[in-house]
This record gives C-alpha cells, sequence and structure tokens, in this order.
C-alpha cells in the first residue's frame, strides 16, 4: 500500500490513476480477508483456483450505489451535504433532511437548511443520523432500515489534521479506536446488528495498527480515509480537503 498509494505519483496523470485502482483493489482485498479471519472461515485450499464468497447476513450492507450525476458536493466546513439526514438540538427528534449548507461571510458562522422548516439551523446546534461511518464504525440512531453508510464529520477533520502532521497518526488512531467502541455501544443500544459488527471489525483494525511503523501507520489511515471518502463523495479528495 505504501508503494502504490495515488499521493507517491502525482504530476503523472497515468501513474495516479493506476495507482488509485491498485489502491482500491488492495483496500477491497483487505476488507474480504478481514471479514474472513473475523468468521473463523477455513482457508481455500492450495489450487483450488477462484471462489464467490457470499457473505452472511452479519456482514455490515455494501456501499451505497450511487449515480455520480445525482450526488451533491460535500460542504469542507461541516461535512454535509444535500440528501444527509441529521437531527437538531437537542438531538432526540424526527429526522431532518439537509437541503443545502450555507456560510454567514459576516462572522464566518455555518448554517444548514433543512426541508422540514423554513429557518436555517445553525451547524453546531445539528448532529448527523441514521448513519453508519465505514472508517471508524462510528454510528447515529435512530433505527431505519436505509440507514446510510458514509464517512463521519470526525473523519474528515482527522483526514485533515492527518494531512497537515503526519506525525498526529498514533493520536487519530486512538481517536478511531475510541469512536469504534462508542459506535459498537451505541449501535447496540439501538439494536442495529450491522452497525455493531461494522463497528466490531473498525475497532479491531485499529487494534492491529497498534505496532505499526509510523510511516505504514500513516500510510494505511491515510489510505482508509481517502478511500472511504472518494468512495462516497462527488469529487476527489483533495478538492475538498482545506
Amino acid at each position: 500500500m505504501a508503494q502504490t498509494h495515488p499521493d507517491r505519483h502525482l504530476g503523472d496523470a497515468a501513474r495516479e490513476e493506476a495507482a488509485a485502482k491498485l489502491t482500491r483493489a488492495l483496500n477491497e482485498a483487505r476488507e474480504v480477508l478481514d471479514w474472513w479471519i473475523a468468521q473463523e472461515r477455513d482457508w481455500p485450499p492450495l489450487g483450488s483456483g477462484p471462489q464467490q464468497v457470499r457473505l452472511d447476513e452479519s456482514e455490515p450492507e455494501p456501499w451505497p450505489q450511487r449515480e455520480q450525476d445525482t450526488v451533491a458536493p460535500v460542504d469542507p466546513i461541516t461535512g454535509l451535504r444535500a440528501g444527509d439526514r441529521v437531527r437538531a438540538w437537542p438531538y432526540d427528534g424526527d429526522l431532518l433532511t439537509v437541503v443545502e449548507t450555507e456560510m454567514d461571510v459576516r462572522d464566518h458562522s455555518s448554517w444548514v437548511r433543512v426541508a422540514e422548516q423554513a429557518q436555517a439551523i445553525k451547524s453546531d446546534r445539528i448532529r448527523l443520523a441514521a448513519f453508519s461511518c465505514p472508517t471508524c464504525g462510528a454510528c447515529a440512531g435512530p433505527l431505519v432500515d436505509d440507514a446510510e453508510v458514509r464517512p463521519c464529520p470526525d473523519c474528515l477533520i482527522d483526514l485533515r489534521r492527518l494531512e497537515k502532521s503526519p506525525a498526529d497518526a498514533g493520536r487519530i488512531r486512538r481517536a478511531i479506536e475510541a469512536r469504534a467502541t462508542a459506535g459498537e455501544s451505541e449501535a447496540e443500544s439501538i439494536g442495529d446488528g450491522r452497525f455493531a459488527d461494522r463497528a466490531r471489525e473498525r475497532r479491531r483494525w485499529a487494534k492491529r495498527l497498534i505496532t505499526a511503523k509510523p510511516d505504514d501507520l500513516h500510510m494505511a489511515l491515510l489510505s482508509a480515509f481517502g478511500s472511504a471518502w472518494e468512495r462516497w463523495g462527488e469529487k476527489p479528495a483533495d478538492e475538498y480537503r482545506r
């Protein structure tokens, strides 16, 4: 992964594209292997050829399929985009649907407009709801059938920090482990087994990185963040990492 990450091939469009494809393939292969190990399945016999892996119902749902031309841009301040479901303070009411986000240039405050009411809500009184993060396992209720799999705002913040200061990789790894532990508890409290499985897997993944060397840890985290945002968002990550 350290050799094939797209950031190592900046300036050469063809090599960047090839590196991005290979990085995605390595991430997907790692996810399958992690799942296989967690399920304690026997390894296929050598020379048996390719096998089709059928994940059971406990496996978290796959990434939602989105048409590229219908995906709204991600707001770089809040990490929200149109269509996201949120709750307003005190965060125990009905789900609200984000229409757009906007910045007040007078005081640089960020506001969120929702479909269910006319007045905008200040972003610090809004929380993402009905989602699960594929990077850290953080999640939030309520329990709904079509909960979204999407990176959480905390992972966006950590991604910015990681890009500016690779030395923060150890602290960010600990933060991911903590969010995964909290996510597992939250998922169990709302009775969502899919969310709990994802949070549990991300906690195990974060724990395995404890022994990684600093450069390898930085690259592993950067790859996990980058893959999540690339697969979820419309824009390449470097267009809104500001």
